[in-house]
């Protein structure tokens, strides 16, 4: 293997798997580049049957639940799960995270990390397609022509190379989009 191929931990996002939802080609995807893998308790007996390396689980606190707690595991209750999930990341060197969940899951670490510092990008593969949550009020991506965007935020000030329709935006030519919203993170959703 040349010294190019090596990686180290915690070079590639961390992936979080709540929920799958029909996303097990996304998974096994960014799988390949070997990152820091940590999934709902549930979900043990699917990845293992899949040959699949667990790093550690991300698990819901419930009164009284005397879980096992490991050292790379996440431990969240839904009052307190944006915190646990800063809280987890804040030692890590991450660029991003990706997360497997359904949209009420991101939905609601939307809402409620709207009033945190968040530092990198959240991709969340949902029940409902791939989101991009980003720490800026700013958005720069490229994409090919007449693809679907959706920017879920409510306040946009501008957009760049998009025409709007009725299932969100459309990209007019291939190249760049550039979209602004008002606020310190911008949720944009790829069809």
């Amino acid at each position: 293997m040349s010294s190019h191929h090596i990686i180290r931990d915690e070079q590639e996002p961390p992936v979080l798997v709540f929920q799958l939802n029909e996303n097990w080609e996304q998974l096994s995807e960014i799988l390949g580049w070997s990152p820091i893998l940590l999934i709902d308790p549930v979900l043990r007996e699917t990845f293992e049957s899949r040959q699949t390396k667990i790093d550690g689980y991300v698990i819901e606190e419930k009164s009284g639940s005397n879980t096992n707690i490991g050292e790379k595991d996440l431990v969240y209750n839904d009052f307190h799960i944006v915190e646990s999930l800063l809280n987890w990341l804040k030692n890590k060197k991450c660029t991003a995270l990706n997360i497997f969940c359904n949209r009420a899951i991101m939905m609601d670490l939307f809402e409620k990390i709207k009033n945190k510092s968040l530092s990198i990008p959240f991709i969340f593969f949902t029940d409902e397609g791939k989101y991009i949550l980003k720490p800026s009020s700013k958005f720069k991506k490229w994409y090919p022509e007449k693809f679907i965007i959706d920017i879920i935020n409510d306040e946009i000030t501008s957009t760049e190379n998009l025409v709007q329709i009725e299932e969100g935006f459309s990209v007019e030519k291939t190249g760049f989009v550039r979209v602004e919203v008002k606020g310190e993170l911008i949720l944009i959703k790829e069809k």
